[in-house]
């Protein structure tokens, strides 16, 4: 995911009162940005890096990893999934059958 996902997923673990995190995404440019503590020459993205930083150094584990894109087809049709449907989160408690098969695509790739 990109830099707002991982922030509004960042708010959303803390308010939930999560404490060990992961966040994966498979955009490099991100995941250079909140790894290496960098900050890049849009405003916008400075502030979103520098929320998303303090947010990472609050009290808990946060995880960041570089994922292929094809390698995360649940993700990555859930993210397609939200923006058609204009809402910021997609949440199933059971998968649907597509979304069981890419999981198994996933699994096996």
């Amino acid at each position: 995911g990109g830099l707002f996902a991982i922030w509004r997923g960042l708010i959303l673990a803390w308010d939930l009162d999560f404490r060990d995190i992961w966040c994966e995404t498979d955009c490099h440019e991100t995941f250079i940005l909140l790894k290496n503590d960098t900050t890049a020459a849009n405003n916008d993205v400075t502030e979103l890096t520098t929320r998303i930083h303090a947010l990472i150094k609050r009290s808990w584990r946060v995880e960041l990893s570089l994922i292929q894109q094809t390698a995360n087809h649940v993700a990555d049709a859930l993210a397609k999934y939200a923006v058609l449907q204009s809402v910021d989160q997609v949440e199933w408690l059971i998968p649907n059958d597509d979304v069981k098969e890419l999981l198994k695509h996933d699994y096996l790739d």
